[in-house]
């Protein structure tokens, strides 16, 4: 009798865990529906092409349905009991709480819309971006497409304003410089359909883009206005730390991260010069340029660099790289994004797309080298300076994570990427090439590294300190100046990027941290069993969701 009580408990708890999972299932499609209805330009970007005549509606009355609708899903899934789940459904509910719980924060915590003006103005330009790099069935839906969006521009600007009360004047003042870029970007776009579209096309298309621009202007004058120099931008010190527990789900608060940043700080720049002692002295060469050097032989050297790293990682066997991974498309940073991105970065395919393919950004060559110019590009390609950028953004960096994480069965995880396991990721792997013998010259290597996590540990400092308001713009500006010197140009715009994203810039060192500690713990588990291949390939088929939930999945507790 016993035994059969045993079996009916195992039956009874079976058929729970399998309603439960159903249950939940359906609650998760639906809250994912209205969250690519209510954000048709991401859902964009993930490759869900059905929202792509849209904006997004932040009307004040759109906002406030849309806060009780989130507070609704959220209470729903908070009733589950994930004990009774599967470990990957209960990882899904908690990725969704986490979602819910970062947007209703914005709204009613951190009044997002009523005060950073940059969520409308990347709402305009990406509006048109996003379609123009994902994939869709030809050039006349994609078009059509875009005319749509830039009709409703006015309106949606008109909401902005409506919206908007005190914004912060560095706030203004990144938005109304993105404003500008974007209308040229919307001038080069419609320039490069003109030839190809059917003349009543192209008469639309104008109108359109006549009346965005207009509204794009009105909007940039108003920022100019209406900019706070008193209003506060950031997050706080309670908020950051609830988003970094309920959001990101990092078990450390603001304070502790602070520690960390200085610490790393420091160390960095400790061990970085007692490495250079063991470098060679440089031998100075006479450098001959070549007479018809130019841009080209920089983008081809680019592409090659690119395909000798892809062969290095695949012959490694430190992890495996699907042979349906995507091509990487090396492309110049987009205009209106340069204020922002002073550096490379990668644009990965979207989760949902047909298309495979990244775009890795790279600053802007000169039309014409001059001597200047020729030099520094010749000496770019002859020390193959482009190989860090490409471990990180490339290989095996952020195009083979996303791209492995994109083809996760699971929607949910699919529509969301965690900072600290992308970012960590890409920093985890500097070191990680450096330590397999791909770079000739491994002390300079290391020393480049050392170098690398020093910066992402300057970037933790003053990310905390500016979302905890103990440093302004200028005390960043003037601390990162100070810290690595350079031109003053190149940090204001990273300063910038940092005050309009928080908690992104903080998330490189701190998430490489906690990839390290998740991989000791993983050690420990296998035993004479580890593999670092192992390690890396079951790190990377979970998706791009925080790390405490990888560890859930790979280590349990």
């Amino acid at each position: 009798m016993k035994i059969i009580r045993v079996i009916g408990v195992f039956i009874l708890a079976s058929v729970l865990t399998v309603a439960i999972a159903a249950d939940f299932d359906v609650m998760a499609d639906r809250i994912l529906k209205e969250i690519w209805d209510f954000h048709p330009i991401a859902a964009t970007h993930l490759g869900l092409h059905e929202h792509d005549t849209r904006m997004p509606d932040y009307s004040t009355k759109a906002l406030k349905v849309r806060l009780e609708r989130l507070e609704q899903w959220y209470d729903g899934l908070c009733r589950f009991d994930t004990t009774l789940m599967p470990p990957e459904r209960r990882v899904d509910c908690n990725l969704l709480k986490a979602s819910l719980y970062d947007e209703i924060y914005d709204i009613r915590e951190g009044r997002v819309y009523e005060k950073n003006p940059l969520l409308y103005v990347q709402a305009c330009v990406y509006g048109v971006y996003t379609i123009m790099i994902r994939h869709a069935s030809d050039l006349d839906q994609k078009a059509a497409a875009i005319i749509a969006r830039l009709n409703q521009v006015p309106y949606f600007l008109k909401c902005a304003m409506e919206n908007l009360k005190r914004p912060a004047v560095i706030l203004c003042e990144v938005s109304a410089d993105q404003l500008n870029e974007g209308e040229r970007f919307i001038e080069d776009v419609f320039g490069h359909y003109n030839d190809s579209l059917s003349p009543e096309r192209v008469l639309e298309f104008q109108r359109a883009k006549t009346k965005a621009i207009a509204a794009m202007m009105q909007f940039a004058y108003w920022l100019q206005k209406n900019g706070d120099a008193d209003a506060v931008y950031a997050l706080g010190r309670e908020g950051y730390d609830l988003k970094l527990r309920n959001v990101h789900l990092v078990d450390i608060d603001a304070d502790s991260m602070l520690k960390v940043g200085e610490y790393y700080l420091r160390v960095t720049e400790e061990m970085a010069d007692s490495l250079s002692t063991l470098l060679k002295p440089a031998l100075r060469q006479m450098v001959v340029l070549p007479p018809d050097f130019g841009p080209d032989q920089v983008v081809e050297y680019r592409v090659e660099e690119l395909k000798d790293l892809r062969d290095f990682v695949a012959a490694s066997g430190m992890l495996t790289i699907p042979t349906w991974v995507g091509d990487i498309k090396i492309v110049e940073t987009p205009s209106f994004l340069a204020g922002l991105v002073p550096g490379a970065a990668m644009m990965p395919p979207g989760a949902f797309d047909k298309s495979r393919t990244s775009y890795f950004y790279t600053p802007r060559l000169p039309v014409v080298f001059d001597r200047n110019d020729a030099e520094y590009y010749y000496n770019y390609i002859h020390n193959r300076w482009f190989r860090e950028s490409a471990v990180h953004e490339a290989y095996p960096g952020h195009h083979l994570q996303k791209s492995i994480a994109n083809d996760h069965p699971s929607a949910v995880r699919k529509s969301f990427g965690d900072y600290f396991l992308i970012e960590g990721w890409a920093l985890y792997c500097e070191e990680l090439m450096v330590l397999s013998g791909y770079y000739e010259d491994t002390v300079a290597a290391m020393i480049n590294a050392l170098e690398g996590v020093k910066y992402r540990a300057a970037r933790v400092v003053v990310d905390v300190k500016l979302q905890t308001g103990t440093f302004t713009y200028e005390d960043a500006l003037r601390f990162m100046v100070d810290n690595f010197g350079g031109s003053e140009a190149y940090y204001s715009r990273e300063v910038k990027r940092y005050i309009s994203n928080p908690i992104q810039p903080a998330s490189y060192l701190i998430g490489k941290l906690q990839l390290h500690s998740l991989l000791e713990e993983y050690k420990l588990m296998k035993g004479n069993e580890f593999m670092l291949r192992d390690f890396h390939d079951e790190l990377l088929s979970h998706g791009s969701i925080p790390i405490k939930l990888i560890r859930k999945l790979m280590i349990g507790g």
